[in-house]
């Protein structure tokens, strides 16, 4: 279906995305939406661009990156319907309900309420407990640092925690590409088949979908640890 037509000037478009002025001239420099049809002196942008800006906010208030979001942009085609719009802030919208907070050194100390050591950080760091985003910069939501902490606490030296951590991201990568695999087998492309239902009831199913995939997820690796347990004291 033909995305509807709309012809905005700069001001206009900043008032319907509820960005400043300045902000759409930043996205625009940084190369985050095309370029707008040009009339005399005057530019005009459409519903493509509208539609990027909606899914900039929207990623930004995630806590996606520029770059993060410039590899998102880069993936949808300049004629994308409103449906891949939706399907993509759906899809992109954070499994776990917590917010990620971007702190420095001091704020992270802060929120850890003590002091983090070179060798504490670089540990936090290699966990996957607290990303770094750029020179001082470090981003985490607060469950995943008292769990990181209470993780450094522990009686169990560094290499295994990480050795640990390693085994976890690598299946946990495996399982998300593998069920990234069968939701676009199975719901995706029928979806843009005309197949199945419309964009609100595709987003809606992804949305409920999250909780009941992580709770599986859950579930699973407890059934597996008991297995394991239960092989090992048999051998």
């Amino acid at each position: 279906m033909p995305t509807a037509v709309e012809e905005l000037t700069v001001d206009e478009l900043a008032a319907r995305t509820g960005m400043t002025v300045r902000t759409v001239r930043f996205y625009a420099a940084e190369g985050l939406l095309p370029a707008p049809e040009r009339r005399g002196r005057v530019a005009y942008y459409g519903v493509q661009h509208r539609m990027r800006l909606e899914l900039i906010r929207e990623l930004q208030d995630h806590g996606y990156t520029l770059a993060a979001i410039e590899r998102v942009l880069d993936r949808i085609p300049l004629d994308a319907s409103a449906a891949e719009f939706a399907m993509q802030a759906a899809l992109l919208a954070p499994w776990t309900p917590e917010r990620t907070e971007e702190l420095d050194r001091d704020g992270l100390e802060r929120r850890a309420g003590r002091r983090l050591g070179r060798q504490e950080l670089d540990l936090l760091l290699a966990l996957g407990i607290v990303e770094r985003t750029g020179q001082g910069r470090f981003r985490t939501t607060p469950s995943t640092l008292g769990m990181g902490l209470s993780m450094l606490d522990l009686p169990v030296p560094a290499a295994v925690l990480r050795d640990a951590a390693a085994v976890i991201h690598e299946h946990a990568g495996a399982v998300a590409e593998g069920l990234a695999e069968v939701f676009r087998h199975g719901v995706w492309e029928p979806f843009r088949r005309g197949e199945t239902g419309d964009r609100e009831q595709l987003a809606s199913l992804v949305r409920r979908l999250r909780p009941l995939v992580v709770q599986g997820l859950v579930s699973a690796f407890g059934h597996a640890a008991d297995r394991a347990v239960r092989r090992a004291i048999a051998e």
